[in-house]
């Protein structure tokens, strides 16, 4: 299948804007659960307008696949709260390279599921991506009782992370884009809003600066970001999308410098020629795996 250009610009898109969130985190006052439940209840009502018609495809499903739908919502969820609660609790460099093992967990997920090649250089490509992000966050990471919660946490957000990807690759076969995301997105937030109840969280209880976190969220990796690689399942193998996800932390790092004058150390320029090298081998994986599935 030949993949539409607008899919790797949006994709490039995406990955910036998801790399922002450990960033818009952070201006927040709020627990993991209820920073999740609004990002996405706002990300999927936003949505509605765009989905319009589409969303009576859902008419259509078989019960196999609402219980798909309902299993990846879930587990969406389940990976925010972790993800949040990880950025919370350690270091973003620490949650960062826990989080980084994603691509190894979902390129293995999509042999053993949908046949995917291993090739050589995906592999390559995911090396030099996880290199690049240890050596960036060489300075950064740091290992103390504290933040071993923090650290568990990411680690446990990257392989809820391969189940969500692997069940929404599954289901974007038979689901548009927009119906998908906007129905995963709220049965998502509903998981997260029941989620609130037992633990007590205050509902609409909190200050301005939250709620911008709130909308950021929803807006900058939600409806881009988580977007974008929704809408590049139906293309490219999940493995490869998850690889490219390791350029994230160049990715924040460049838009730090350029918009807030953030300085950019030596290590974390090795870091970054790295995960360019990781970004170009895996294009050129892309590439020759399209003139193999054409020819």
């Amino acid at each position: 299948m030949k993949v539409p250009r607008k899919v790797y610009i949006f994709l490039v898109i995406g990955l910036i804007a998801a790399s922002q969130s450990g960033n818009i985190i952070r201006l927040g006052q709020a627990h993991p659960v209820a920073i999740a439940a609004w990002r996405l209840l706002l990300a999927s009502v936003l949505l509605i307008p765009f989905a319009g018609r589409q969303l009576s495809t859902l008419k259509k499903l078989k019960a196999n696949d609402w219980i798909l739908l309902i299993l990846a919502g879930g587990a969406l969820a389940a990976h925010f709260f972790a993800w949040i609660g990880a950025v919370q609790k350690t270091t973003v460099a620490n949650a960062a390279m826990f989080f980084a093992v994603n691509p190894i967990l979902t390129s293995t997920g999509d042999y053993f599921v949908f046949k995917e090649r291993f090739t050589k250089k995906l592999s390559i490509s995911i090396a030099l991506g996880l290199a690049g992000v240890i050596v960036i966050g060489g300075s950064d990471i740091h290992f103390s009782r504290e933040q071993v919660p923090g650290d568990i946490l990411a680690l446990i957000c990257s392989f809820i992370f391969t189940i969500y990807f692997l069940l929404g690759k599954k289901l974007r076969r038979r689901i548009p884009t927009r119906t998908y995301v906007t129905s995963v997105y709220g049965i998502a937030a509903v998981f997260s809003f029941l989620a609130m109840l037992p633990l007590g969280l205050p509902m609409v209880s909190y200050n301005r600066q939250t709620w911008l976190c709130f909308g950021l969220m929803a807006i900058i990796p939600t409806m881009i970001g988580h977007t974008s690689f929704n809408n590049a399942l139906q293309y490219i193998s999940a493995g490869r999308i998850s690889a490219a996800t390791l350029s994230e932390p160049l990715l924040a790092g460049l838009v730090a410098y350029f918009a807030w004058g953030e300085s950019i150390s030596a290590g974390a320029v090795a870091g970054y020629i790295l995960i360019c090298g990781s970004v170009l081998v895996l294009v050129l994986d892309a590439q020759k795996s399209a003139l193999r599935f054409k020819g």
